[in-house]
């Protein structure tokens, strides 16, 4: 007969290394991402929200309509978002270019893809931009 090796327990050894290590890393990995998620989304608000706020600048909304207006601006910059009416504020204060200004403002929540693995509760993210009325 002839001798044979017993069979390796390496194997098994590296299985649970690897289950461990892979969940620090995904976890960087994911984490990295989300974050990369939360500022491109963040920069989309926010530039949808500018371009609201120099539409207001241009055509100054004393009205409620005109304020609809603005605010269709902001949806329509943003369609990913998934904003609606309700997350838009548009307010005037007076329209006479010297000392007339207005402030519109928005706010997103964003979801990421570790939040319930790590326990995060949704993040709101929220921008705004003040201009003068010309």
């Amino acid at each position: 007969m002839r001798w044979r090796p017993l069979p390796s327990r390496t194997s098994g050894q590296a299985l649970v290394e690897f289950a461990f290590a892979s969940v620090f890393f995904l976890s960087i990995v994911f984490g990295t991402i989300d974050f990369g998620w939360v500022i491109f989304t963040y920069s989309q608000l926010h530039n949808a929200v500018r371009e609201g706020a120099r539409y207001a600048k241009v055509h100054c909304p004393d009205t409620a309509e005109n304020r609809d207006d603005v605010r269709d601006v902001v949806i329509d910059k943003s369609p990913q978002l998934g904003l609606d009416y309700a997350a838009v504020d548009v307010q005037t204060f007076g329209c006479v270019p010297p000392t007339g200004y207005l402030h519109v403002s928005a706010s997103a929540d964003f979801s990421a893809i570790t939040q319930e693995f790590l326990g995060i509760s949704p993040i709101t993210l929220t921008s705004s931009a003040r201009v003068d009325v010309e």
